[in-house]
């Protein structure tokens, strides 16, 4: 039978190890950030284009939003 030693070898992450996930998490941060107002951005305009065209045109929609603020 063989004597098998078996050894532990310490590893450490160096500052570079850390930065580089540290910037592929900004990476994806910036990603999700960007997709949902991206996603908003769709969504205002199509409720926008959906007042316009359910309403009298954008004339009525601009007196309707003022009236709206006003409270008349």
């Amino acid at each position: 039978m063989e004597d098998i030693a078996i050894t532990k070898e310490q590893v450490k992450a160096t500052a570079h190890d850390s930065a580089s996930t540290d910037s592929e998490l900004y990476k994806l941060g910036a990603f999700i950030t960007a997709a949902f107002a991206g996603a908003v951005g769709i969504w205002s305009l199509i409720c926008l284009s959906s007042a316009l065209i359910s309403g009298d045109g954008p004339v009525a929609l601009v007196k309707s939003m003022f009236s709206a603020i006003v409270g008349s």
